[in-house]
């Protein structure tokens, strides 16, 4: 009778400490993505450096981030915001803007866009300067390279 008592106590004591409550927990990642994408129009190649450009169109900056801390666009000018004549010392200055912001390329120019948000957006990218007659300049082509980076604030 003393062994049914204890077996029965201990029982009731293993239920006593049964757990009424569990618990799961569900998580999950999201890739951070963050890109940029630079399409020429037709224009771009071909400036005719005799006619002035007061705002045409030269390229859509598509810019993809869904970085928490928001993200940055740096413009870099390989010759300093002057299109520079091939085998020659001559150059032809303009200057762009960036969703029609002003760009400084003589400097690293940078945009910042703090807010935490998955973006896809397209930026414009706008030339301006004034044509020169062809008499006034030396034959050639004259070039230069704008380079654009997206990173993380």
């Amino acid at each position: 009778m003393k062994t049914i008592f204890i077996m029965t106590l201990l029982l009731f004591s293993f239920s006593a400490l049964a757990v009424n409550t569990g618990s799961l927990l569900l998580k999950g990642q999201v890739q951070e993505i963050l890109d940029i994408v630079v399409t020429p129009e037709a224009i771009a190649a071909s400036l005719p450096l005799t006619i002035s450009q007061m705002g045409t169109k030269v390229a859509t900056v598509t810019e993809r981030s869904n970085a928490s801390l928001g993200y940055r666009v740096k413009m870099v000018s390989a010759n300093l915001s002057q299109l520079k004549r091939a085998d020659g010392t001559e150059v032809f200055p303009y200057y762009i803007t960036y969703n029609d912001l002003p760009v400084n390329l003589i400097d690293t120019q940078t945009y910042s866009y703090h807010d935490p948000a998955a973006v896809i957006v397209d930026r414009d990218i706008k030339i301006f300067y004034t044509g020169v007659p062809a008499e006034n300049m030396v034959a050639g082509e004259y070039t230069d390279t704008i380079t654009f980076t997206i990173s993380i604030n």
